[in-house]
């Protein structure tokens, strides 16, 4: 602080300077330190994601690569021993291991790609009912313990959207589904026309979500008993929903399950104006 005259500050003005520079001073510090705080608390977080990630990661990549491994290793120690029934059956099961690791590894790819920007959407335009139809196929051994109702109906407008991303976020939510329903459980996937938007419905008949907890299963490496991890899987699927689903200006709600039993993931997805004939045409 200098006077405008150039001449010394009097004794009152120093007073007054002192003063008010007592309380500036301390805002400085305090605002010093809420940004260590800050930068200790995201360090912190780096800290704890890196610790989660190893250690569902190390369990979830070692536990079907373990099955493999058994399922191989008994076909070469006793090759034509095996009656071909049983040995059919370990090759189903190393085939259904090898899916499921490849569906983790999709998602830790998927995840990275999300968390750095570098997902980038070629959209077309696909039937809904296609969309569903795929996914099923994709988790046909996964949904096979189950009875699976599907309802879409046959005339339902066309969506623009990256069709392999919405496909795989409706294949994690049904794996998801999958993996908490009872055997010989229900699994419902509906699709439905709003206003302007698309609704994909995936209802299980599981333990369901406390409403207190619904938020929660969208975050990463979520652990509750009945989060998206589960007794398996890396916590990741849903997260990857979220981004996947938002990328398209969607989102993702919670409801109840099939009677009120379980859980329905509801993803929403915008409705663009649909394209007539002859854009169809000159796409395809």
């Amino acid at each position: 602080v200098s006077p405008r005259d150039s001449q010394p500050l009097s004794g009152s003005r120093r007073r007054l300077l002192a003063a008010l520079g007592q309380p500036l001073a301390q805002a400085l510090a305090r605002a010093r330190l809420a940004e260590d705080l800050e930068a200790a608390r995201l360090h912190g977080e780096t800290e704890q994601l890196r610790s989660a990630l190893l250690a569902s990661v190390s369990h979830d990549l070692r536990t079907p690569l373990t099955s493999m491994r058994g399922a191989i290793d008994s076909l070469l120690a006793l090759g034509d021993a095996i009656p071909p029934p049983d040995r059919r059956e370990l090759l189903e099961s190393t085939r259904d291991e090898a899916e499921r690791l490849d569906r983790y590894i999709q998602n830790l790819l998927d995840m990275t790609r999300l968390g750095h920007g570098g997902l980038k959407l070629s959209r077309d335009w696909v039937s809904p009912g296609d969309i569903v139809g795929s996914a099923l196929n994709r988790l046909r051994a996964v949904v096979a313990p189950y009875r699976v109702e599907t309802r879409v109906p046959p005339e339902l407008p066309l969506l623009y959207v990256h069709a392999a991303l919405i496909e795989q976020a409706l294949v994690n939510v049904l794996e998801n589904a999958a993996r908490f329903s009872p055997p010989q459980g229900r699994l419902r996937v509906a699709v439905e026309q709003g206003e302007d938007e698309l609704r994909f419905l995936v209802s299980d008949e599981g333990p369901g979500i406390p409403p207190a907890e619904r938020e929660k299963i969208f975050d990463m490496f979520y652990t509750a008993a009945r989060g998206d991890r589960g007794g398996q899987g890396t916590g990741l699927g849903l997260a990857i929903c979220q981004g996947m689903v938002g990328a398209h200006g969607g989102r993702i709600t919670v409801e109840d399950g099939i009677d009120g039993r379980g859980t329905t993931l509801v993803l929403h997805l915008p409705l663009q104006q649909q394209p007539d004939l002859e854009q169809l045409d000159a796409a395809g």
